[in-house]
């Protein structure tokens, strides 16, 4: 009879939810870190945030717990992932799985693309080094983006790109705004600052680059270089080889202004 009790006992234990099972404080990660190192973070209780892309239908390639019979899975990009970028919004991850007995099951089919969650869950298999992970618990982060915001961003870094500095600014000024997630008001005010320093105006630039390295979680090197320049030789951060000969005036560097007045000002004095 005590055997019996025994065996049910323990049969209870494996079907309750894995939230049931899991206890300790989470540690507080990137979906990114998760990925780059599958094997380490298994049966480790794990918080991240992530932005919601879709619904998903994986297989099992190798047996696991994750059946379509039994868990809901979902598509997402890591919080911190620039998805402007073509590279980073194709590098989705797929395997993340909410148990069919959760009661945030409905919440999850409501989500809208590119929503923020915080996720607690654990890596369960890994694959390939390829981590698959079960979602205990999420909770909707304010903050998203949307298309207009990815827009801007985009179009502003392919404008850097051909060093049209001032058509870069007019998009990335209109990024930022209300419910903009940090990581990418983080990028704009450090592609505006970038732009600024190029265009000879270093004080401008300063004010962008401090705000974009108070937003990063942790010390930016490229940040704080471009603020070392622009505070003590911002001369070296002007870009000197745009052809302005394509450039309208209003998109002419600072610093071609300047050149501009100072050869008038000798022509005159020649004059006389």
């Amino acid at each position: 009879m005590r055997t019996a009790l025994f065996v049910s006992f323990l049969l209870g234990v494996a079907a309750l939810p894995a939230q049931d099972r899991e206890f300790g404080t989470a540690v507080q990660t990137t979906l990114t870190q998760i990925r780059a190192d599958a094997d380490a973070f298994k049966n480790v209780k794990v918080s991240f945030t992530v932005q919601f892309t879709s619904l998903g239908k994986i297989s099992n390639p190798f047996f696991t717990k994750f059946t379509p019979t039994d868990f809901a899975n979902f598509y997402a990009w890591g919080d911190e992932q620039p998805i402007w970028q073509e590279k980073a919004y194709n590098d989705v991850f797929g395997m993340l799985f909410l148990s069919k007995m959760h009661p945030k099951l409905e919440q999850l089919y409501e989500l809208r693309l590119y929503q923020r969650i915080k996720v607690t869950g654990v890596t369960r298999n890994t694959f390939q080094n390829m981590p698959w992970i079960e979602v205990t618990d999420f909770e909707i982060e304010d903050g998203q983006l949307d298309t207009a915001v990815l827009t801007h961003l985009y179009r502003g870094e392919k404008m850097m790109d051909q060093r049209l500095w001032q058509r870069a600014i007019a998009e990335l000024s209109l990024a930022p705004g209300d419910g903009v997630p940090q990581t990418a008001l983080r990028a704009a005010h450090r592609n505006l600052g970038i732009c600024l320093l190029r265009m000879g105006e270093p004080e401008s630039a300063i004010g962008y680059l401090e705000s974009a390295a108070g937003m990063s979680p942790r010390q930016d090197l490229e940040i704080e270089n471009l603020l070392a320049v622009a505070r003590s030789q911002p001369e070296q951060a002007l870009d000197r080889t745009v052809d302005s000969r394509s450039l309208k005036d209003s998109e002419r560097p600072m610093w071609e202004a300047f050149d501009a007045d100072k050869s008038r000002r000798a022509t005159t004095k020649l004059m006389r």
